[in-house]
């Protein structure tokens, strides 16, 4: 899914340390012609700024 189409609620899959980790997303907002999504996982909250035609693996 492309980052300018994501939505509060939507989890989003990764992979660290080769485990699978959920994020799902807090909050989308335009910064510019960029993104800033805010994350909760396990790990904690974060948020970080992409841009807007960026991919990213939604869990299913």
């Amino acid at each position: 899914m492309r980052i300018n189409q994501l939505k509060p609620g939507v989890t989003i899959r990764d992979w660290l340390n080769g485990k699978v980790v959920h994020f799902e997303v807090l909050d989308v907002k335009p910064v510019g012609s960029k993104f800033e999504v805010t994350f909760r996982s396990p790990l904690g909250h974060a948020s970080a700024v992409y841009p807007g035609n960026a991919f990213v693996t939604v869990a299913s």
